[in-house]
């Protein structure tokens, strides 16, 4: 029982060892605890996201709103049973109830008109509280009544307090249902004229009644409360068509919504099979909401992100798991002679590991409950900007269930520890240790070799690969150290004795010190790896957004670009004695003046000779395209630039008044011209000599097939009458056209002309992939910063375990004449150097993961540009920062010692 309490208590009273410990199980929790964080944080930014995109013209089905209109009786207190299934959904606000006139759309193909003041059509509508949902024109009546819409109250030049006469005739012969009633406010309509202005207003459009004779149009609505509305229905033998609204809560988060989705599932499957299938009727069940589909794109927005980041969270507790098993076998290591004691006095394996277990439970949970702190803290810092509550509890069990496995491992460690030390081994027989380093080198260059030769997307099993690449790179560089080791010949004065030390102990590490380097380096490589693969997606999506937009804003101008200059020539008429005007420049053709910030981009189709596919042909004017296209920031659009900056410099012989000089062209991506320098090109009916300036592989406005891109003035020159900066003499259709014109805008909001379609960077940052890459951004630099404590811990924790080995040795060496300066400067070299070492050999496991990267990291590998991953600058930054701070540490830790370390050196630790 003594024991066992000591066991306990053991774990916190090794001093700085324990805090080591401590920092082992506190990193092994963060990694775990901090996924399902992580995937809260992210669903609920990206529900945040969708539901920001509501717009005044989205419709409710796209909106978060639902809406149901379902035959249950003709009254309004009819509607309760429906009020209360609403009312039985969570995460929805108040019901509102609203009713719509049905009668005409009842009526048909009869006659029906409702009419006020027996001049203007009108059609009743009831909501809960009129002056809450309307924008007041004036000051309203106070009265029980009706707001008229403001065109209307104008036609009839009513006011507020107004009486007005409502008349309802159905069929050609009917007599009409009067009744009088108080105009009881105005209120103001929106652009189209018809519907009250608000976003719930624009929310019901479909759902408001249609005008009794123009049918594609709304009618104007006669707004009142519920109790009026029908009171004046049943006086004029209207009918209402009754709807129950709910909006989703404030502040929902993506659990909450969909739990809310379900449930109005469930809601509209009753309501649709309890009432009878009514086909085309007028009072068939309506059901509107758009809370499942923005809980489904969000969804795929954040499994997206997942399959960004589950790769680095499994490489953290991988690596954080390793860290935890390097303290227990170095622990091992470090009481043998406990170990050994406690077997020969009787102890078994069994009751060994026990007792190592219990050490190990009180470190393992305060490191568990800091861990779990610091997960929370980085993920709600780095990481995407949402919600965390749902995910603390069980973020917590995962970074406990991690921790529990890590006291379980050093308990194994400890059972056999002291099993080797019971098992009898046969006198002749040597035991082998366990090959583990050639089993991670032979299984990391498997699994590269898999990797290379597969096809399509990386598996799960695949974005393992760098974290075995960089542990095999580590094995490699452990053995490194021993390399370094100096020889037998004793140096031959003290100067040179804190080299020698140093370089002598580096060799002599054995086992313990290849662990150390390889848990190291796969910590800094991981580190590196993790922004180099954050630098590169960001630089990637931006060099994709960029080749697919083009710009941040393209107008398609379906007049060409002579609607933009009022002093466009036009073409020349045929001569009827001359024939067709001659192939040449027309005098006075320009391109268009353009504000700051725009550009003319013409496109067409062309055929060549080399081979059967269609290609695009981009005329542009090199000097403005430089300043509004998109460039991205990868290798592949920087040489685009800088080829489209030759090709301002060298456009062609051809120019505004010689037709017959020469143009040149930027080829982009493709491969069947790349053994020629003159390409002839098919334009129209017109055949022309491209010569190749330069070839890049991707540009901006590539559109997924090869490109040839040329300069205006040289292209244009020897169009002539084809030019399609003339304003043609007659319309022609968009199909027609042998150009199509596209202004290029650099503005965020342009002000654009009449287009028939417009393109937009900013659409484009809006998919799921692109928003994964920045949602999962911080994420992984919190991951990251999780790597590097490993290998600083790592560092530490094989400083400690040697200082504590050799301080004997020190305390010797000191005496005999060394002197106690030399020897900490030899064991200060000694951590500089492994950290040298093991940051080399991240650095070159990273470099050889380079041809791998797009393999590994893109979710879109038919895009332009190619994936490249490179090594980042700042990640090579933090990485050497990363190094130098553990051998700081590891310094520090092995130079300060207690009043009693020398006793404490001649006893047993």
């Amino acid at each position: 029982m003594t024991l066992t309490a000591a066991a306990i208590l053991g774990g916190l009273r090794q001093r700085s060892w324990s805090v080591l410990t401590v920092a082992a199980f506190l990193v092994l929790s963060a990694a775990g605890a901090a996924g399902p964080m992580f995937a809260e944080a992210s669903d609920n930014a990206a529900f945040g996201v969708r539901l920001g995109e509501v717009t005044e013209t989205t419709r409710q089905n796209d909106a978060a709103v639902v809406r149901i209109s379902a035959n249950v009786g003709p009254t309004a207190f009819a509607q309760q049973a429906v009020i209360d299934d609403l009312r039985s959904v969570p995460g929805l606000t108040d019901f509102d109830l609203s009713g719509a006139s049905i009668g005409a759309e009842l009526a048909r193909p009869d006659f029906w008109g409702f009419t006020v003041n027996a001049t203007e059509r009108g059609r009743l509508f009831a909501v809960g509280s009129p002056a809450a949902e309307l924008t007041a024109v004036g000051a309203p009546a106070g009265r029980d009544g009706l707001w008229l819409p403001q065109p209307m109250a104008t036609e009839l030049s009513v006011q507020p307090g107004d009486q007005i006469v409502l008349a309802l005739v159905h069929g050609n012969r009917g007599t009409p249902q009067r009744v009088t009633t108080t105009v009881n406010g105005v209120y103001a309509v929106d652009a189209a004229g018809r519907l009250p202005t608000g976003r719930k207003w624009s929310l019901r459009r479909g759902d408001t009644p249609e005008d009794t004779e123009y049918r594609t149009l709304p009618a104007y609505l006669l707004v009142g409360d519920v109790p009026t509305v029908e009171r004046l229905a049943k006086a004029t033998h209207d009918q209402m068509f009754w709807s129950v609204e709910a909006t989703l809560a404030p502040g929902a988060t993506l659990a909450e919504a969909r739990k809310t989705a379900n449930r109005l599932e469930e809601v509209r499957r009753k309501y649709a099979t309890a009432l009878p299938a009514e086909g085309d009727d007028p009072l068939a069940l309506r059901f509107a909401s758009g809370i499942g589909r923005i809980v489904a794109t969000a969804r795929t927005t954040t499994e997206a992100v997942r399959q960004r980041t589950r790769p680095v969270e499994w490489a953290a507790i991988g690596v954080g798991f390793a860290s935890v098993l390097a303290v227990a076998l170095l622990s091992a290591r470090r009481r043998e002679r406990e170990v050994r004691h406690a077997v020969a006095v009787g102890l078994s394996p069994l009751r060994v590991g026990g007792l190592w277990l219990l050490e190990h439970l009180l470190p393992a949970a305060l490191g568990a409950a800091l861990g779990w702190l610091a997960a929370w803290q980085l993920v709600a810092r780095l990481g995407p900007p949402g919600k965390i509550s749902d995910s603390l509890a069980p973020a917590a069990l995962t970074g406990a269930a991690a921790v529990g496995a890590g006291v379980v491992s050093v308990a194994a460690v400890g059972l056999l520890a002291a099993f080797l030390r019971v098992r009898a081994s046969p006198p002749a027989t040597a035991r082998k240790p366990l090959p583990w380093p050639a089993i991670i080198v032979v299984a990391a260059l498997v699994a590269a070799g898999g990797l290379v030769s597969a096809g399509g997307r990386a598996s799960t099993v695949d974005l393992l690969v760098p974290l075995l690449v960089l542990a095999a790179a580590g094995v490699l560089a452990g053995w490194l150290p021993g390399l370094l080791a100096g020889g037998a010949r004793l140096p031959t004065s003290p100067g040179r004795a804190v080299v020698w030390l140093a370089r002598r102990r580096l060799g002599s590490g054995g086992a313990e010190r290849r662990l150390a380097v390889t848990v190291v380096t796969a910590g800094l490589g991981m580190l590196l790896f993790g922004l180099s693969a954050v630098d590169s997606t960001a630089t990637t999506a931006d060099d994709r957004i960029a080749v697919a937009a083009g710009a941040e804003n393209v107008a398609v101008l379906d007049g060409g670009s002579a609607e933009l200059d009022p002093a466009a020539v036009s073409v020349p008429p045929n001569d009827p004695l001359r024939g067709a005007p001659p192939d040449a420049p027309v005098p006075g053709v320009r391109t268009p003046p353009l504000p700051a910030g725009n550009t003319l981009v013409w496109r067409s189709d062309v055929l060549t000779p080399l081979d059967d596919l269609r290609k695009d042909l981009l005329v542009i004017d090199p000097d403005r395209f430089l300043e509004v296209a998109l460039w991205g920031h990868g290798p592949d659009l920087a040489a685009a630039r800088a080829a489209v900056r030759a090709l301002a410099a060298d456009p062609g012989t051809a120019d505004a008044t010689n037709g017959s000089g020469s143009a040149r062209a930027i080829v982009v991506g493709d491969p069947a011209s790349a053994l020629v320098d003159t390409i002839r090109v098919s334009i129209g009916v017109s055949t022309e000599d491209l010569i190749v300036a330069a070839r890049v592989p991707a540009f901006p406005g590539m559109q997924g097939r090869p490109m040839y891109v040329v300069a205006a003035t040289p292209m244009f020159a020897k169009l002539g009458p084809d030019d399609p900066r003339l304003r043609p003499r007659t319309a022609m259709p968009a199909g027609a056209q042998l150009f199509r014109t596209l202004l290029w805008s650099s503005a965020r909001t342009p002000d654009l002309p009449t287009a028939s379609a417009v393109t937009s960077a900013t659409l484009l940052r809006q998919d799921a992939t692109y928003i994964a890459t920045d949602r999962a951004r911080g994420y992984q630099v919190a991951v990251a910063g999780y790597l590097a404590l490993l290998a600083v811990l790592t560092l530490c924790v094989y400083a400690q375990r040697t200082a504590a080995l050799r301080r004997p040795t020190d305390l010797m060496l000191a005496r005999v004449g060394l002197g106690p300066a030399r020897v900490r400067r030899a064991r200060a070299l000694e951590f500089v150097l492994l950290a040298a070492v093991s940051l080399v050999a991240a650095v070159a496991g990273v470099a050889a993961l380079v041809p791998l990267g797009g393999r590994l990291l893109d979710d879109q590998p038919g895009l332009l540009p190619r994936f490249a991953f490179q090594l980042s600058p700042l990640g090579l930054a933090v990485t050497v920062a990363a190094a130098a701070v553990a051998a700081m540490l590891a310094v520090a830790l092995t130079t300060v010692r207690s009043a009693s370390a020398e006793e404490d050196a001649y006893r047993d630790d």
